[in-house]
């Protein structure tokens, strides 16, 4: 799952105009007061996670504040505690994963003062993967219900590293190649390779496009070319499946120690229009442009606490 780093953090409160459920407000962070900055996604797929931070820059710490000593809690439908999330470090604050078609609530309760936001994990839906080369797939969309779903397609670059070993004597001997290993077993037929794969626990999204009409990225000619993210909904489709093709830049061909992942969500409405309205800001900020209002779902807060279900499918390990 994806979290904004707080070094995006600065740019993306300068560059956005966030707002909570209640009404719109622009955020300046030179004048206004200290708000609670939310940022999360709750899904059926990742163990949950969120960020708390605050809007006002710290020349001290060089950052936004981390929020370390605040109080999750997750609640169903019907106000009942499921939960309580465990703090990490770093303003990270994590639980359990969702379950499909659950409604839930978030309360927050930082300096006296309860936070709250709702979301809803959307229905399943399959995802298939139907061609690819170097530098486009076509992946499709089996809509298994009838209620309006709203879907976001990303490509997802994660670094890794390969730890190749062979245990001799109860000790780990370090292999450098798959090429070594290959050598090794022409000597020693009965040798165990091992390898432990790790991934960084930074990566990024490559730049995607499309030029589906029905895409939002497309009707609207703004995030037409080089998104992170393509966005559709199923008014199309709703109850059936659609296919969509993305065009991308050579990268899985590179052989770098590089997991491309296509992650396809659907999304809670609020979530989907937060970020749309994110990368159209991010786009229009381009040409001096920042007059895109960003609607969050936290109440008297900042940010997002939004509910997806998430298909992933490897492209290149």
């Amino acid at each position: 799952m994806h979290i904004y780093s707080k070094k995006n953090l600065l740019a993306l409160l300068i560059l956005l105009s966030m707002s909570s459920c209640e009404k719109e407000t622009n955020v300046d962070i030179s004048k206004n007061p200290a708000k609670l900055v939310v940022l999360g996604e709750f899904n059926q797929e990742d163990d949950a996670l969120i960020n708390l931070s605050t809007s006002v820059f710290s020349t001290a710490k060089g950052a936004f504040p981390d929020v370390e000593d605040a109080q999750i809690s997750l609640l169903d439908k019907n106000n009942t505690l499921i939960e309580k999330y465990t703090y990490q470090s770093k303003g990270n604050y994590t639980g359990k994963k969702a379950m499909t078609g659950q409604q839930y609530k978030l309360a927050v309760n930082y300096n006296g003062e309860t936070y709250q936001a709702q979301t809803t994990i959307p229905s399943a839906f399959n995802l298939n993967l139907i061609e690819q080369d170097a530098s486009s797939l076509i992946a499709e969309i089996v809509d298994l219900s009838l209620e309006i779903n709203a879907y976001t397609f990303e490509i997802l670059a994660k670094p890794f590293t390969v730890d190749r070993y062979y245990l001799e004597n109860g000790q780990k001997i370090k292999v450098n190649s798959e090429a070594e290993f290959t050598e090794l077993l022409k000597i020693k037929p009965n040798l165990e390779p091992k390898r432990d794969t790790t991934f960084n626990t930074k990566f990024s999204r490559i730049y995607i496009e499309t030029a589906d009409n029905r895409t939002e990225n497309v009707k609207y000619n703004v995030l037409k070319d080089n998104s992170g993210r393509i966005f559709l909904t199923d008014k199309t489709f709703n109850g059936g499946k659609t296919t969509l093709e993305i065009y991308y830049q050579n990268l899985l061909s590179n052989t770098a120690n590089i997991q491309y992942v296509l992650v396809v969500k659907s999304t809670d409405p609020v979530y989907f229009n937060y970020l749309y309205s994110s990368d159209l800001q991010a786009a229009k900020s381009l040409a001096g442009i920042t007059d895109v209002p960003i609607k969050g779902n936290i109440v008297n807060a900042l940010g997002i606490w939004g509910g997806a279900y998430v298909k992933k499918i490897i492209l290149k390990n």
